[in-house]
């Protein structure tokens, strides 16, 4: 029997999720590079995975947030995540402005593999993208769910110093319908960030 995309997609989730909750416990004697979790801000890019909105809005917008995270048990975290991004671009056929605003919410579980200056981790999680759409035809505000897979490294300056950069891709389904139309709001996100360890 073929797998179709989503359940192909929800085999690999599951997957991944087993994979950090085993791997908790098996290095839960190294030194932690959070030992309570962590608070950040985030500065990014984001590339919506939806060729239809690329004709409307042709330029990037700059993602901004921020987040936190909660150990659960040796470097397995609980985050967080609320971010901003803003595209601003023109309808197709009448050429007036048009203002796409997404307002991301992540939740998820990431395990922190302890490498004393560089700790990758990989993670899985939820979303729930509100977004809201301006321009001559109307407004649009909404939401749709999905979920995420990332990856990415912290880096320590020092040992004993809290603060982390944290070098993060990361990518999200999350479908909407308008009008009868299926929209994908998800894409590709890249982002760094400045985390203070707790």
């Amino acid at each position: 029997m073929r797998l179709t995309m989503d359940k192909y997609v929800r085999v690999r989730f599951a997957t991944l999720a087993a994979f950090l909750a085993l791997g908790a416990f098996q290095l839960g004697a190294q030194d932690r590079p959070m030992r309570q979790g962590s608070i950040e801000a985030i500065l990014g890019g984001y590339n919506m995975n939806e060729p239809r909105f690329d004709a409307v809005y042709p330029g990037g917008g700059l993602l901004t947030g921020l987040g936190a995270s909660a150990a659960i048990v040796s470097n397995l975290n609980l985050y967080l995540e609320a971010k901003y991004w803003q595209r601003e671009g023109a309808l197709t056929f009448s050429k007036e402005p048009t203002t796409l605003r997404l307002f991301p919410i992540s939740l998820g579980l990431r395990y922190i593999m302890p490498l004393d200056v560089i700790n990758p981790y990989a993670g899985a999680g939820g979303d729930i993208y509100f977004y809201y759409e301006d321009n001559s035809i109307g407004t649009t505000i909404n939401h749709a769910s999905g979920f995420h897979l990332l990856g990415g490294a912290y880096l320590r300056f020092a040992k004993d110093l809290p603060l982390m950069l944290n070098l993060k891709v990361k990518y999200t389904w999350a479908k909407t319908t308008e009008s009868g139309n299926s929209i994908q709001l998800g894409g590709f996100e890249y982002s760094v960030g400045i985390a203070l360890a707790l």
